[in-house]
């Protein structure tokens, strides 16, 4: 799969428009995972709004462009899903951390092994799929509550 977000939209079956076009290389170039209210604030510039929004991340998720997290604060938030593409090169798989505090969310280079994996796979599963988040309170926010 490539990073040309026009390609990404024929290759996923999804109609190439301005929106989805401008929407999709926002998610590219900037990690994630964005609640639709971020999303709108950072794209200001283009004046979408929340509806708009909202209506292209689900149909990206149904394509399975992006994917949808929970971090159990009631939001929705969004990211560029992990996939092989053409070259069998692999999206960057991470977990995230989260700051209670503030909600930063910085990206974890850490996974299960992959013998866990292993385990999990021999259970007779397929299309194995995990999420681990991890939170506590950033640096940041510990300095400023002492």
């Amino acid at each position: 799969m490539s990073q040309d977000p026009e390609g990404l939209l024929r290759a996923a079956g999804l109609k190439v428009t301005e929106q989805r076009r401008k929407i999709l290389t926002f998610l590219l170039e900037h990690h994630g995972p964005f609640t639709v209210e971020e999303m709108a604030h950072r794209l200001k510039a283009e004046a979408f709004d929340l509806a708009t929004i909202y209506r292209n991340m689900i149909a990206f998720e149904e394509a399975r462009l992006v994917e949808k997290l929970h971090f159990g604060d009631g939001s929705q938030r969004w990211e560029i899903a992990h996939q092989k593409d053409d070259h069998h090169h692999h999206r960057h798989h991470h977990h995230h951390l989260i700051c209670r505090a503030c909600k930063k969310i910085i990206t974890l280079d850490i996974c299960l092994s992959s013998a866990e994996l292993k385990k999990v796979a021999s259970l007779g599963y397929g299309d194995v799929r995990h999420n681990l988040e991890f939170s506590g309170i950033c640096p940041d926010c510990l300095l400023h509550n002492r």
